[in-house]
């Protein structure tokens, strides 16, 4: 059984969300251990979701490039904890998430790059049929897999929502729904600014 700070500020914490905690794995720093923190029905309806997800995934995808990939499941003092991969950049530091990397009032020396991120992301997601519940950029890494190269890296909110999940199984309806996804992510204030930017350089 693995021992897990209560503490979420403790070092080995690398993300809290509304219902999970991250911690750095304690045996594996190249993956981390996801643990329910504040447990309700909203948060197992979750998991449930994203696992049954990942199931699916692994039975046709070959490019998990841009998504962290799901181990299975160990035991910690504070419950059933999910394994998942860690991403680190190539200098070893953790991958920042769009929202830590890019602020709006800094975008002017680096929108070119978020757009390029964009544009990767958005391409993965098409050719790969993934779908998540939303698409926001604290849920999206950049993991800079060199100094010149970032590759965009969804480490949250997988999976679809309705009870029935018909759009994983067809493609016409995966992309109806990722175009959906797309629009309100295009909507979003920081990425907004980005287009802003590239409007007026053309």
């Amino acid at each position: 059984m693995f021992q897990l700070s209560t503490d979420h500020s403790d070092k080995s914490v690398i993300g809290v969300g509304a219902h999970r905690a991250c911690y750095i794995h304690p045996e594996d720093p190249a993956k981390c251990i996801k643990v329910i923190y504040n447990s309700s029905g909203t948060a197992l309806k979750e998991i449930k979701r994203e696992l049954s997800y990942y199931r699916f995934l692994n039975s046709y995808l070959t490019d998990w490039s841009g998504i962290t990939r799901y181990y299975g499941t160990v035991e910690t003092n504070l419950g059933t904890g999910y394994v998942y991969d860690r991403i680190v950049d190539f200098d070893g530091k953790p991958s920042q998430t769009i929202s830590e990397r890019y602020k709006i009032e800094e975008l002017k020396d680096n929108w070119k790059e978020l757009d390029e991120i964009i544009s990767k992301l958005k391409k993965y997601m098409w050719d790969n049929r993934i779908i998540t519940t939303a698409l926001r950029p604290h849920n999206v890494l950049c993991h800079r897999v060199s100094e010149t190269e970032i590759i965009p890296v969804i480490c949250d909110s997988m999976g679809v929502t309705t009870r029935i999940p018909v759009a994983q199984y067809c493609p016409w309806l995966c992309h109806r729904k990722q175009k959906k996804l797309f629009a309100r992510f295009d909507g979003l204030p920081l990425i907004q600014k980005v287009y802003q930017y590239k409007n007026q350089q053309e």
